[in-house]
């Protein structure tokens, strides 16, 4: 399974790429996976009336229910991005996106939305890409770099890196 992080701040534009990604690789028959990290405190929303929830609230270590054309896991216990990739790997997928867990090792893309943003590209680990909004920001950097207000058009290339990359 190839992994790749979109990582950067709040508000940087990682949701939007995210989702470009999703759909590219989509139509192009990978089988693409998804984790979120919900950085921003506090618990995702999971849904206080759902049977799958009171499981849980009862003292259920996983929960499970399965739709028509859905399944939905929720896991009671908190896991690191390791154990979550073993969990992904379970599934039949070829590419796994993950937006944020920006300090960890994977081959990253980057979204910077400012000149004080910029840090984040010596800090973290295996960039291989950097964005902005703001192309001003892009001209002077050492690795690939795209314009986040030109993002069908430079999908194609994203998928070339993610695809060169190597999760080893």
């Amino acid at each position: 399974m190839q992994i790749c992080q979109i990582a950067g701040y709040k508000n940087s534009g990682k949701t939007t790429l995210m989702n470009q990604l999703i759909q590219y690789f989509s139509e192009t028959g990978v089988r693409v996976g998804s984790l979120k990290h919900h950085g921003h405190g506090g618990e995702p929303d999971l849904g206080k009336q759902t049977d799958s929830r009171q499981h849980l609230d009862s003292g259920a270590v996983i929960s499970g229910v399965q739709g028509e054309t859905i399944s939905q896991f929720m896991l009671h216990q908190q896991l690191d991005l390791d154990e979550l990739v073993q969990l992904y790997n379970s599934f039949p997928i070829d590419l796994l996106l993950i937006e944020g867990f920006k300090k960890s090792a994977y081959p990253k893309i980057v979204l910077v939305r400012n000149r004080e943003d910029l840090a984040l590209i010596n800090e973290l680990p295996d960039v291989l890409a950097v964005g902005s909004r703001n192309a001003a920001l892009l001209e002077e950097l050492n690795v690939p770099v795209f314009n986040l207000n030109r993002i069908p058009e430079n999908i194609p290339r994203l998928a070339e890196y993610i695809r060169g990359c190597s999760n080893e």
